[in-house]
């Protein structure tokens, strides 16, 4: 990590954790303490959604490659300098908004037209960042896709926490309660969101150079799905309902289609991997074709388990996450 630290993307980084830092202090601490009770009771439902999520990128990361120091960057990212920098631009965004369109067009379309015009591309700059800083070990879509849904992941739990804050002071009755129901339903129709739009976001940026028309669609989906949850749905409460479900389903069908096909990518890529002279210089053949898919890395597996023992079976289970970890750092 040393290393990383003496390149210029790094102290980019590190300036906008600073000022997205300093804004989020700014502007949010004061408001925390105008409504103690009302987070204390939010934020557990807050993180128990968060870790369910993140459960759900470490699993749809079968790369077998993972960099957790790169997750935990993006999360910070996420959460401290995209959130505080978006906090700042979209006041400005917003102001101008309002003097372009008149009331009730901006109170309307306000959010869809900033939110995600300013929050993706802030979150991906930073997804950008660390792409330059661990480009030697962030080299396939799987990987790439979880960087990104982690700092979308970060950007999701301030802005919940926002939210919270926010309708905690403004419901009359109950701060508690006020908190409650944002959170609650956020937590189970928004859980998608911004996790999932970074992530296309930061898989466009992996198919950059080797698929340019398959990058410019995933990130074109990062806004348009952005600017479709925000858009508003109408004032009937039913067809608002319906119209959320809908968007729920659509970018879940989105995701699942992005998923299997960067698992098959990632087959295609192995399968050529294994017969290169550097896989060759790493391991015999017989091990090497192991590798492609799940299902022969445990045959591999199990037939060292029956023959040989337990013991045998784990050696070879880490020697293959190893062999995969090489062949992505040399031919990734």
């Amino acid at each position: 990590m040393r290393a990383r630290m003496t390149t210029i993307s790094f102290w980019v980084f590190a300036a906008g954790l600073v000022l997205g830092g300093y804004v989020l202090a700014r502007d949010m601490l004061p408001r925390f303490g105008e409504s103690g009770a009302a987070m204390a009771a939010a934020a557990p439902i807050i993180v128990l959604a968060a870790a369910a999520v993140a459960v759900i990128i470490w699993a749809l990361d079968r790369s077998d490659a993972q960099v957790r120091s790169a997750w935990a960057l993006a999360f910070a990212w996420g959460a401290i300098g995209a959130c505080g920098l978006a906090l700042q631009i979209n006041g400005f965004a917003s102001d101008a908004v309002s003097d372009v369109l008149d009331d009730p067009g901006a109170t309307y379309w306000g959010a869809a037209l900033v939110g995600p015009l300013n929050e993706e591309t802030i979150k991906g700059a930073g997804v950008a960042l660390l792409l330059v800083i661990f480009r030697d070990r962030l080299r396939r879509p799987l990987q790439i896709f979880a960087v990104g849904a982690f700092a979308g992941l970060g950007f999701q739990v301030v802005e919940n926490l926002s939210y919270a804050i926010t309708f905690a002071l403004r419901d009359a009755q109950s701060d508690v309660a006020g908190a409650l129901t944002v959170t609650l339903l956020r937590a189970l129709f928004g859980f998608q969101s911004h996790w999932v739009y970074t992530g296309f976001f930061a898989l466009g940026l992996a198919l950059l150079r080797s698929r340019p028309a398959l990058a410019v669609l995933a990130v074109a989906l990062s806004y348009l799905l952005h600017f479709w949850w925000n858009a508003p749905g109408g004032d009937d409460p039913m067809l608002a309902f319906a119209l959320i479900l809908l968007k729920c389903a659509v970018t879940l069908t989105l995701l699942g289609a992005a998923w299997w096909w960067m698992i098959l990518d990632q087959r295609r890529w192995l399968q050529g991997a294994i017969g290169t002279p550097e896989a060759a210089a790493l391991a015999p053949p017989a091990e090497l074709a192991t590798l492609p898919t799940r299902a022969l890395r445990r045959a591999g597996q199990e037939y060292l388990r029956h023959y040989y023992g337990p013991a045998f079976a784990d050696v070879a289970r880490e020697r293959q996450r190893w062999l995969i970890r090489e062949l992505t750092q040399r031919l990734g």
